[in-house]
């Protein structure tokens, strides 16, 4: 027969005459059954060409059908959708889980990409380069990127290989337009004419390249000149800088890339500075404040001119020290610069691994509550399966379930994203510019998502679902392997593997900012306002001063020549008399009420110190410095520690920077007249403010004051506190972000757990009721349901405990002062996530439980 019978007939007609001949043996016995097998063969049989005879004739043509057609297309679609509406709630978890990883891995993605192209938009990126100075002070190199106005002109005329020299200042200035405008503005800068060019800024008005070359200039960004000139033309304007000197607005600027180390508000050309007065004057002929940037020639080598480099020492001048310079590249300066910490680079990469596990946790889920219901859809499966249907056909349609699914969470999450990304961007202190969402690699980042997704989701259903074996699953046998149990376990303990990971996490992250915001510093912040005073206030100062000590008390008003808690404290570097040790000092000036107020205590007190008012300067040292002077006993009974400066007090230790570091050597000056000593240059009065005031009013009336004495500057101020917590700004953006991300890992694993546990009620129905008629109690049942999965729970905790110790104890390196990672953090992330298991899981088992047992049994 399978001589005559047409090739692509043969497996369909055996299979049905052998079905028919065991039918026909029951029926009339085997010999005549025999008979009749003949006749059907002879029956099916197609004669060759030219056969004058036959029973029967085929002469159909069979024509191949295509791999894929627009009606297969439509047909996968159509049952697609029509199983997305047929179990709503499946269909709700998986596209809330799939849009909450998209969205969230895709806001962690654009923020990671954001941070790792940092200048890479500049016209000459590829060969522009900052100069660095590294010199070696005792056992410490110490890193300056400001250099002196002559440097950069030396460098231009001596080394043939660079093409332009760029430089670029940053600092405060006040500002004013007219009356009903003036402002102490932060990131003012001096600049060369080529810095707008050479780093591809866009001018909305003006000339790009004139703009900066003349003196008497200054360039604004869009946002600085709208705050000043509203809607009108600044261009020709004037402006006056610190009080007295005005500038013409040659040019206004777009918005700054937030993916660039160039930031400022406005830039005033360099060649200015000598005409600002006699401290801009002085700071530009000999102060290294200037960051220079080199254009090198096409082929120029980098570290031939660092070579040459060294042959120019008149940037630097610091005694006793000899500086080595470095080129580093202008796209590597914002992660990968010397002075840059490696945690910066170290915290983005625990990012993008939060955002895999997100994105891995939400796909797990859709494969988990799909394969959970292969069950439901085995006969499905099978029938198809024994009509015809072949294995690449029952893979496409399950492809094109998961494709549909993860488009609809595509769209979602696309709307989900746009919608919260301001809000995000600015809670969480991003600084990350919206135009990113609008750039060529976000939406080929989300394109690679969506089709990630798509396949990751739709793969092991796929294949599972498919593979079914129609004999067996008609039958209702079908085996734990076939169902998918072992891989949702594994899943699910996944899942809350990751969630109890990053809760463990958050824990200790909080636990240490807590301990840095509660440490004792040694000095009182709390409550403490600084306000600035203007360099030219002398004559007001003593009548606002003691307008101030009326109203907040004598003991609550001190003065400092420096800003508390920010990178402005003077350092000093400078030998020790006794050891010769090289010492970098932090150098402040105070007042007396100051120590008192702020609460330094004293080791050693200046003789005299309680009698009267300070009549001379004196010279105070901390405890660190004393030590590193290499000085034992009463410091105040021995030489000078530092060269002509003897100690005329000294204090405990205390701290006026992060606790990343320990304690620097330190230096203060107790001054008696503070008009004379500390306001040439400016200082801060600090007001320390009762407990229980109204912080607004309070500052309100302080600004009044203020405004009585006739200020020749704005009223400015800031809290140390707040300027003490900008200190771990980096730490704090990373707490927030695992905070909220730890949220999102466990709303993604309890929405597994929930559709896993509806599915196990839905299988177990009939159980139930038998168990509930027998005499079950509520909370036999609800046990019987929740063990399994707060075992997985349980294991999850095991896994998760030590990696992240591990993760966590790494991170804490960086600390000078640190906690310790104590038992109660796991037990308490164990038990959060063991209560939100069972939360998650008691919402239907006990909706099972308390179901009446005669509508589950109703139709056996």
């Amino acid at each position: 027969m399978a001589w005559l019978l047409a090739p692509e007939r043969l497996e369909e007609v055996l299979g049905d005459l052998h079905e028919e001949f065991g039918y026909q043996v029951g029926r009339i016995g085997e010999r005549r059954a025999r008979w009749r097998y003949v006749w059907d063969v002879l029956g099916f049989v197609k004669p060759p060409p030219g056969w004058p005879f036959a029973v029967k004739q085929n002469h159909q043509k069979f024509t191949s059908t295509p791999l894929v057609s627009m009606d297969m297309i439509r047909n996968y679609f159509a049952i697609a959708f029509r199983q997305l509406w047929k179990n709503q709630l499946f269909s709700a978890v998986n596209i809330i889980g799939l849009t909450v990883g998209l969205a969230v891995s895709t806001f962690i993605a654009l923020y990671v990409w954001h941070e790792f192209h940092y200048d890479r938009f500049e016209p000459f990126s590829d060969r522009t380069y900052r100069i660095m100075s590294i010199m070696k002070y005792g056992d410490q190199d110490v890193t300056f990127t400001g250099l002196q106005e002559a440097f950069g002109r030396e460098v231009k005329q001596q080394i043939p290989e660079v093409e332009e020299v760029v430089r670029i200042s940053d600092g405060d200035a006040i500002l004013q337009s007219d009356q009903n405008h003036q402002f102490n503005e932060e990131h003012i800068g001096f600049a060369d004419a080529a810095t707008l060019s050479v780093f591809g800024l866009r001018v909305l008005q003006g000339d790009v390249k004139t703009a900066l070359r003349e003196p008497g200039r200054i360039v604004l960004t869009r946002q600085l000149a709208e705050k000043y000139f509203g809607t009108q033309n600044p261009i020709g304007k004037t402006m006056i800088y610190d009080k007295h000197f005005p500038l013409t607005v040659s040019a206004v600027l777009d918005e700054l890339p937030t993916n660039s180390v160039i930031q400022f508000n406005a830039l005033v050309s360099l060649h200015t500075m000598p005409s600002l007065g006699a401290q801009q004057q002085d700071l530009y002929k000999g102060q290294g404040f200037l960051s220079t940037y080199l254009v090198l020639h096409q082929g120029a080598s980098a570290s031939a001119v660092e070579k040459k480099l060294e042959t120019i020492k008149s940037g630097i001048h610091f005694v006793g020290m000899s500086a080595k310079f470095f080129l580093e590249a202008l796209p590597t300066l914002h992660l990968d610069s010397r002075n840059t910490s490696k945690s910066v680079r170290q915290s983005l990469y625990i990012l993008m691994t939060i955002a895999l596990v997100i994105l891995v946790l939400a796909v797990i889920n859709y494969i988990s509550l799909t394969t959970a219901r292969a069950t439901k859809r085995a006969r499905e499966v099978g029938i198809r399966k024994a009509i015809g249907g072949q294995r690449s056909e029952l893979i496409g349609q399950f492809f094109m379930e998961s494709f549909l699914t993860t488009t609809l969470a595509f769209l979602l999450s696309l709307v989900l994203l746009q919608a919260l990304f301001p809000w995000a961007n600015h809670t969480l202190d991003l600084h990350m510019d919206k135009r990113v969402l609008t750039q060529a690699p976000y939406l080929g980042l989300m394109l690679a998502l969506w089709l990630g997704c798509s396949l990751l989701s739709g793969s092991y259903p796929a294949l599972l679902l498919s593979g079914f074996r129609p004999a067996l699953v008609l039958k209702g046998a079908i085996g734990w392997r076939q169902s998918g149990v072992g891989v949702r376990r594994v899943f699910t303990t996944v899942q809350f593997t990751a969630s109890i990971g990053l809760l463990i996490c958050s824990l200790v992250l909080y636990a240490q900012m807590r301990f840095l915001r509660t440490k004792n510093l040694g000095i009182n912040r709390a409550q403490v306002v600084a306000i600035h005073i203007d360099g030219e206030m002398v004559p007001q100062f003593s009548g606002l001063r003691d307008a101030i000590r009326q109203w907040a008390g004598t003991g609550n008003v001190a003065v400092s020549n420096s800003a508390l808690f920010t990178n402005r404290i003077a350092i000093m570097f400078i030998n020790a008399e006794k050891n010769k040790k090289q010492l970098m000092v932090n150098v402040l000036t105070v007042d007396k009420p100051f120590f008192d107020m702020m609460g330094v205590r004293w080791q050693y007190r200046p003789p005299g110190w309680e009698v009267g008012p300070v009549t001379k300067d004196l010279i105070v040292y901390n405890q660190t410095l004393i030590k590193e002077a290499g000085i034992k006993g009463n410091p105040l009974q021995q030489p000078a520690p530092l060269k002509d400066q003897p100690a005329d007090g000294i204090t405990t230790d205390f701290h006026l920077r992060s606790l990343h570091g320990a304690v620097s050597p330190m230096k203060l000056t107790v001054v008696s007249d503070t008009n004379r000593s500390m306001l040439a240059k400016g200082g801060y009065l600090l007001v320390k403010l009762n407990p229980n005031t109204d912080v607004s009013k309070s500052l309100d009336q302080l600004k009044t004051l203020y405004n009585h004495s006739q200020p020749t500057a704005p009223f400015d101020y800031y809290f140390l506190d707040e300027a003490y917590d900008k200190l771990y700004s980096r730490e704090t953006r990373l707490m927030q972000l695992f905070n909220g991300f730890t949220i999102l890992t466990l709303l993604v694993a309890c929405l597994g757990l929930l559709g896993l546990m509806t599915f196990s009620v839905e299988v177990r129905t009939k159980e139930i009721g038998v168990r509930k008629v027998l005499g079950a109690s509520v909370s036999g049942i609800v046990i019987l349901l929740s063990k399994d999965f707060l075992k997985l729970v349980l294991i999850s905790i095991l896994i998760a405990s030590p990696i992240a110790w591990y993760a966590m104890n790494k991170w804490l390196q960086d600390f000078a002062y640190k906690i310790s990672i104590e038992w109660w953090v796991f037990a308490l992330a164990g038990g959060l996530a063991t209560g939100i298991a069972l939360l998650t899981v008691s919402f239907q088992s006990v909706k099972a439980a308390l179901a009446n047992p005669v509508k589950s049994l109703r139709n056996d």
